[in-house]
């Protein structure tokens, strides 16, 4: 399947294989769920790119509205943000779905999230852990939890995690020390493709 107009050297198939989409849809449950909020995220960063984008990636998602706090299917998700990369980064579309999940600690104003708006810019760790008592507001499936090992260093451990580990969540823990203001860097250690940590360091500012 190619993409147009503008986009003819796009291969899905190819972008589909890169980010092992059919074996991660085919584990997925069909009670996971997430917050639309993320398909707004996928689809601001389409409109950031060059011109033709939208209406490429508009063609090629399967998902034609969704609304801002409502929960819909993992599955959907994975193949809207599958055809988001396709046309921002196809060369590297795990580079793609990093940089969008970058962006996600701008969405927090959307969400009056009074508290975890004070924790930007000032607190890496509480904002972590924000995310993390909150986890059900944005996924209804799986688990998460942070493991303090110093005051400048926690892991974040995944279970079940239906969405790219190793590059929207890396991407997501980069935008929140981004966020609050640090230098710092996230490693991936993953057990399967949906179970393993990352490992969140940064300086102090």
């Amino acid at each position: 399947m190619l993409v147009d107009p503008g986009f003819e050297g796009v291969d899905m198939q190819r972008v589909r294989a890169a980010l092992d989409l059919g074996r991660r849809l085919s584990k997925v449950p069909l009670h996971a769920h997430v917050r639309g909020f993320l398909f707004k995220q996928t689809a601001d960063e389409v409109e950031r790119g060059r011109a033709g984008a939208v209406v490429a990636y508009r063609r090629l998602t399967p998902v034609k509205s969704t609304w801002f706090f409502r929960m819909y299917s993992v599955r959907a998700y994975l193949e809207d943000v599958t055809a988001a990369a396709a046309v921002v980064a196809p060369e590297d579309p795990a580079s793609a779905v990093r940089a969008i999940w970058r962006n996600g600690p701008r969405y927090a104003p959307l969400f009056n999230a009074v508290r975890f708006l004070g924790f930007l810019r000032s607190d890496v760790l509480s904002a972590a852990r924000w995310l993390e008592t909150h986890r059900s507001f944005f996924a209804d499936y799986g688990r998460w939890r942070i493991e303090p090992r110093t005051d400048r260093y926690f892991i974040m451990h995944y279970f079940d995690e239906w969405i790219w580990i190793d590059s929207a969540h890396r991407g997501g823990l980069e935008g929140l020390l981004q966020a609050c203001g640090v230098e710092g860097s996230v490693d991936v250690d993953l057990d399967t493709p949906f179970d393993g940590r990352l490992h969140v360091r940064w300086q102090a500012p």
